[in-house]
Formats: structure tokens, sequence, C-alpha cells
């Protein structure tokens, strides 16, 4: 009976306690004073136009339970945007306008107990927006299997480039299956499209940003041009002096165009491990191709794990038509590119996420610029692999052209 009596009171103060506390944390999120008078207003605003936004600096009232600034205004038609700024701050930046157009910015002091003063009216003009910038200097050229764009962006601001094709000839605008957006904030926004027929058809392409302002569009009329995979059955092991020493005989360069993606050991590409300097291979690819774009499939060693050892990180591609027989890499080979792999996750060599193997599983995927030259030999140099030195292995090269 005792212990019934001594349970039932320890329950009655643990239901206290847990009361008293539950008030107490609300009492924490509440301020201390209620206030229900409205603070100073903010006085001597000045503006800075900029693209796209404004920046409003100001001096803030006097008020001690002062919390925070806001501005209120609108960047189109019904679409009303917030802004604020701590009380620790006298400046803040009203952000989203997607013309030059005067708008009105409202500005209100908030205090603690979150009552608003009477609003301060500023006017705004932004500058040029970012979609403006982007879509006057946007330019798209037909290339091999689609169409490459390229664009200025100096805000760096967040943009979407929105591809559009007219598929019947009746002003039906639609995105066909693997035309994707542009998505990016690079000062200078560069990309191909590809998956196109190689016929003429109209375009359109639109710049969006994050606040879902368009650009006007642009339309033109592209003719893309033929794109294929180039087929292996004629390639062959060319090889030159100063060419890389293969770790084992086995372990030679027919074994990157056996049409074998992911293979496992021994059968790909692999060097001596001790090479000091730079190391290349050359291929013969029976004639000469105009080369689109190229894909390297990594060797998948020890562990699981792809970017490691000797798997390509910084590299060249070179082309020829005559090459010099002492292997000299003279006037007598072009550079065509280089390359570097970025991982999708960006961490440190042996750490690997899902979309880090998913995207080296799948093959490390670059474009040619665009070339008017066409190519029977070409080497692939090794500047930089992901151990830091420079043995190659590899387990596919595979080329895109005609």
């Amino acid at each position: 009976m005792k212990t019934t009596r001594l349970l039932s009171a320890c329950y009655v103060l643990f239901i206290l306690i847990a009361i008293a506390a539950g008030c107490k944390q609300d009492a924490i999120n509440k301020p201390n004073v209620t206030n229900t008078n409205a603070p100073g207003v903010v006085s001597n605003v000045t503006v800075v136009n900029l693209n796209g936004k404004a920046a409003l600096t100001y001096t803030l009232p006097g008020d001690k339970d002062l919390l925070y600034v806001k501005a209120v205004y609108q960047i189109g038609p019904g679409r009303t945007e917030e802004v604020k700024a701590s009380n620790y701050s006298n400046t803040l930046t009203v952000v989203g306008f997607g013309d030059t157009l005067a708008h009105t910015v409202q500005l209100y002091a908030v205090n603690s107990s979150e009552v608003a003063s009477a609003p301060v009216t500023v006017t705004v003009n932004p500058l040029t927006p970012a979609i403006n910038l982007a879509r006057r200097s946007l330019k798209v050229i037909a290339t091999f299997g689609g169409f490459s764009l390229t664009c200025n962006n100096p805000t760096q601001e967040n943009l979407a480039i929105i591809p559009l094709v007219d598929t019947t000839g009746k002003g039906k605008w639609v995105q066909t299956l693997g035309m994707d957006n542009v998505y990016s904030n690079a000062p200078v926004i560069n990309s191909i499209e590809r998956g196109q027929p190689a016929i003429t058809r109209k375009y359109a392409f639109v710049v969006r940003d994050r606040w879902l302002n368009f650009s006007d569009t642009l339309f033109t009329s592209l003719t893309p041009l033929f794109e294929q995979l180039l087929p292996k059955s004629s390639w062959s092991n060319y090889v030159l002096p100063n060419d890389a020493t293969l770790l084992y005989s086995y372990t030679n360069l027919p074994q990157i165009f056996d049409g074998n993606f992911n293979p496992g050991w021994p059968n790909i590409l692999f060097t001596v491990e001790n090479a000091g300097t730079p190391q290349m291979v050359t291929l013969d690819l029976g004639k000469a191709h105009v080369f689109s774009r190229f894909q390297i499939n990594p060797f998948l060693e020890v562990g699981n794990v792809y970017y490691v050892r000797g798997n390509q990180k910084d590299f060249e591609i070179w082309g020829s038509n005559n090459p010099n027989l002492n292997g000299a890499l003279d006037a007598s080979w072009t550079l065509l590119t280089t390359c570097h792999v970025v991982k999708p996750s960006g961490s440190a060599s042996g750490t690997e996420t899902a979309a880090d193997q998913a995207y080296a599983k799948s093959g490390w995927q670059f474009d040619f610029p665009v070339l008017s030259q066409s190519y029977r030999y070409v080497r692939i140099r090794s500047l930089q692999n992901w151990q830091g030195s420079y043995f190659m292995s590899m387990g596919e090269f595979t080329l895109w052209g005609n």
C-alpha cells in the first residue's frame, strides 16, 4: 500500500514538473514585456539602384525593443515581396525586379511585440535585371545533334534558360524528350543540348529567374548537324615513341575500345605506376572523323571506388592526320580540348557519394569545341590522375561525331 501511494505521489510530482517546464518554455518564447506602442520610423533613407534590385540604407529609430526592419513591395501585379533586416543592421536589399520601372517600397520598423511603425515610402528604379542581360547576350548556334548556347550573367544570378521547339511548324512550342532547361549562376553560361534531329526547325529561348520573371523570347531557325556514335570496329592501337609503357602486356590500349563500358581487372588500360611525366596513348580510328563529344569510363578500383589512383582527373585530347613518327607532341598534332573531371559531391578523393558513383559508372562525358577539321589519329594525354601522379587507368573510351 505504501509503495502504491509513493508511486502516485511521484506521478503527480512528475506532472507538475512537466507543466512548470512547459510554462517556462512558453515564457522563454515570449517577450518579457508586451509593448503595444508602435516604434518610431526609419529615417535618412538612401537608395542605390542595382541590376534587378536596390540597396536601401537608413537610420534606425531609437526604440530599445526594436527587433527588425522590413520592406514590403511589389515586383509585378499581385506579386508582393517582403524582405527583413535585423536591428543589428541599417541596410537591406530589395530583390526580384524583372524590369527597370519605378517601384514603391514601404519600410516598417517592428518591435519585439511584432508591432509595426507607420510606413516610410521610397521609390527604387532597378537597373537592367539579370534575365535581360543574359537575353541580350544570348547566342545559339547549331552543333552536332543539337545546339550550343552561351550568354553573359555578370551579376551571377541563378538563371534558367528554357529551350523550346516548334515540332509541327504551327507555332506550338514544346520541350521534346531530352531537351532540358539550363540552370546556372556562372558569370558566363555555356551549354550544349543534344538529341535533336538533323532537320531545320524553329527554336525559341527564354531566360527566367527564381522570382519567375521572364525575358523576351529569342526565336531562331536551326539545323543541327548529324551526329552518330563512331563505330570502334576500325580502331586500332597506334604505338608511337613516347607513348606510355603498359603495366602488363594484357592491360593494353585495345581494352578501351572493346565495348565493355564497366570492365573489371584486368580488362582495362593500365600503365606503369612509376611514370614521372604526363603519359599518353595513341589511337588510329581507321579514317578521319569530325568529333562532337567523347566519354571516358573509369576503372572501378578495389573498394568499389572510381575517383582514386590512375583514373583520369586532368587530361588532354589531341588530334592528327599525319603524326610525326618520332612520337613528339609537335606541330603535327592539334590540341582539341583540355578536360577536368569534377565529382558531383565535390568531396575529397576516397569519399564517394551515390551521385559520384552514378556519374562515374555512366561515364565522364565531355563536349569538344565546335570543330570543322576531321582527324584520324587521337591521343589521350594524362596530366594528373586522382592519385596526383601521371600513370593511366581506363575502362572504355567512346567518341561521337560524323
